[in-house]
C-alpha cells in the first residue's frame, strides 16, 4: 500500500512511528524492508564517519555524544542522522494514518511522553560505557602504583644523581621481580640514550608511566628483550641474557672452566656413552633435519648442537618430532615406509647383539610400532601420524638410540616415580636436572668435598640447592 510522507526520516517522533495492526505476512515484508534500509544507511560515506568517530571516542573513554561529531561529520550529525534516502528521494507519509487523524491522536492521549532516542544518547544522568581495551595494557591501581612509588623512592633516595648498570641488580630484583641476569638488558631498555645512568624520573617513566608494572612476567621479558623496530624477537635478542646468566649466577660459574661443555659437540658419535647410530649420526651431519651454522664445513656449531640436544632428550615436542622425521625419511616424500625404518632398525638389532642381549626381529618390532602410533593407513606412517601418538619419542629411540630403547624395554618405578613427583615437567627439564646434579658432584668430588643427593627435588636440607636461578647453591 502507498504511503506518503514529507519528513526527514531521521528527525521522526517517535509518536508517529505507532503502526496499525497488520497481518503476518505483511509485518515480515515490513521487516525485510527495515532491514535493507538499515543495510543502506550503513553504506552510507556519512554514517561510515560518524561510526568511526564514535569508537574513536569510545576507545578513550569519552561520552558517545551523537551531536558532537568529527569535524567532516559536524553538519551530519547536528542536525539529524545520516538519510538513507538520496535528497529528493525521501519515503512519502502514509495518508492512512495523517498525523491528525483520531486514531493517532488517541495513541499520542495513551502513551507518556517520549523524548527522541537520539536525545537519550545526550541524557548526562545515562551510565557512560567504561573504557575496556587500552592498547598498552590497563593502567595499574592506585594502591599498586602507591606502593611501587614508594619502593622506587625508598632505593632512589639513596641514588639522587641516578644508578649506574653494576647497581641495578637490586632493582631489577626487588622493584621489578625480575630475575637478577635481565638486568643489564633492562637496564639498556631505559637508558636509551646510553649514558651510563637510570634515574628515578626515566625508570618511573619506562616502568610505570610505560605500563610495564601491570604486565604478567612473559610480557615484561618481551618487552625487554625486543628491539624496537620488531614485533617478534629473534635468537640474537636472548644471547646477552644467556652470557650474563652463565657470568654472574653462582650455580653455573664452574661451567666455565670445564671444557666439555662446549666442546663435546665436535664429537656427537659419543654423544650419551655412543648411544646414537652411525646411520642417524651420518643423516645429521648430511644436514638432512637441518642446515648447519657453523661456518666450517662439515662441522657442527653451537646453535647447531642446541637443536640436536633438544630434539634429542625431549622427542614429545613437535619440533624434535620434525627433526627426527627428516632423518628417518630417506627418499624425503613426507611419509616414513617399512624399509626406512628397517634401514635404521638393522644397526640396533646388531648392537643389541654385541651387547649380549636377544635378537628381537623386526617383523615383532614393526607390529609393536604401529600400535603404538595408530596410523591411518598402516603401510606407512605420516608426520601428522607421528605428532598425534604420545609414544612417537620411544618409536624414535627404538630405532636409532640404543641406550633409551633397552630403558623402554626395562622400564621400571624410577621413571614413573619422577613423573609423579613432577607431572608437569617436561623430558628436558628431567634431563637438564639431571645434568645439573651430575655435573655438581663432579664438581665437589674433584674438590674434595661430599655431597649425597637422595634423589628428591623437595629436600629441606641446608646443603641442597632447589635449582633456582636468584638462589646461591650450596659452596
Amino acid at each position: 500500500m502507498d504511503k506518503v510522507f514529507n519528513g526527514d526520516v531521521a528527525s521522526l517522533d517517535a509518536e508517529l512511528l505507532q503502526l496499525p495492526e497488520v497481518s503476518p505476512p505483511i509485518t515480515q515484508a515490513i521487516r525485510d524492508l527495515a532491514e535493507k534500509l538499515f543495510d543502506q544507511w550503513l553504506s552510507l560515506p556519512e554514517t561510515n564517519n560518524l561510526v568511526r568517530y564514535m569508537l574513536f571516542k569510545a576507545k578513550r573513554g569519552r561520552s558517545l555524544n551523537v551531536s558532537g561529531a568529527s569535524p567532516s561529520t559536524n553538519a551530519a550529525a547536528r542536525n539529524s542522522l545520516p538519510s538513507m534516502f538520496p535528497a529528493g528521494n525521501k519515503p512519502p507519509l502514509s495518508q492512512e494514518n495523517p498525523s491528525g487523524s483520531p486514531r493517532l491522536k488517541k495513541q499520542k492521549a495513551d502513551l507518556p511522553a517520549l523524548g527522541s532516542p537520539v536525545k537519550l544518547v545526550n541524557d548526562p544522568g545515562k551510565d557512560l560505557i567504561p573504557q575496556f581495551y587500552f592498547q598498552n595494557g590497563p593502567p595499574p591501581s592506585h594502591e599498586l602504583k602507591e606502593e611501587c612509588l614508594f619502593r622506587i623512592n625508598q632505593f632512589f633516595s639513596v641514588h639522587m644523581n641516578g644508578i649506574q648498570i653494576h647497581e641495578f641488580r637490586q632493582v631489577t630484583k626487588e622493584i621489578c621481580k625480575l630475575p637478577s641476569f635481565f638486568s643489564t638488558a633492562l637496564f639498556r631498555k631505559i637508558d636509551v640514550k646510553c649514558t651510563g645512568i637510570v634515574t628515578r624520573n626515566t625508570f618511573v617513566d619506562y616502568w610505570i608511566i610505560g605500563n610495564m608494572l601491570t604486565k604478567d612476567i612473559a610480557a615484561q621479558i618481551y618487552t625487554i628483550l625486543k628491539q624496537p623496530n620488531l614485533k617478534y624477537l629473534t635468537q640474537d635478542d636472548f644471547k646477552p641474557v644467556l652470557g650474563e646468566l652463565l657470568a654472574t649466577h653462582p650455580g653455573l660459574q664452574f661451567l666455565q672452566s670445564i671444557p666439555q661443555f662446549r666442546e663435546i659437540y665436535e664429537s656427537i658419535i659419543k654423544y650419551g656413552n655412543q648411544a646414537l647410530s652411525y646411520k642417524i649420526v651420518d643423516r645429521i651431519f648430511s644436514q638432512v633435519p637441518r642446515k648447519f651454522t657453523s661456518k666450517v664445513e662439515g662441522k657442527m656449531g653451537y646453535e647447531d648442537f642446541v637443536h640436536f640436544i633438544l630434539s634429542e632428550e625431549d622427542k614429545s615436542s613437535e619440533p624434535s618430532l620434525e627433526y627426527w622425521f627428516k632423518c628417518i625419511d630417506l627418499d624425503a616424500n613426507g611419509v616414513i615406509t617399512r624399509n626406512e625404518m628397517q634401514y635404521f632398525y638393522e644397526e640396533q638389532m646388531n648392537r643389541r647383539a654385541c651387547q649380549g642381549r636377544r635378537r628381537v626381529p623386526f617383523e615383532d618390532i614393526l607390529c609393536q610400532i604401529v600400535d603404538m602410533i595408530s596410523p591411518r593407513n598402516k603401510s606407512y606412517f605420516t608426520l601428522c601420524d607421528i605428532k598425534g601418538s604420545k609414544l612417537s619419542g620411544c618409536v624414535f629411540n627404538i630405532l636409532f638410540n640404543i641406550t633409551k630403547f633397552s630403558a623402554f624395554e626395562g622400564r621400571g618405578p624410577v621413571p614413573t616415580r619422577q613423573v609423579d613427583e613432577n607431572p608437569n615437567w617436561t623430558e628436558w627439564d628431567r634431563f637438564v636436572h639431571r645434568e645439573y646434579i651430575k655435573l655438581y658432584m663432579e664438581k665437589n668430588v674433584s674438590s674434595g668435598s661430599v655431597w649425597q643427593w637422595d634423589g628428591s627435588l623437595d629436600d629441606d636440607s641446608d646443603d641442597d640447592w632447589d635449582g633456582s636461578l636468584d638462589d646461591d647453591p650450596p659452596s
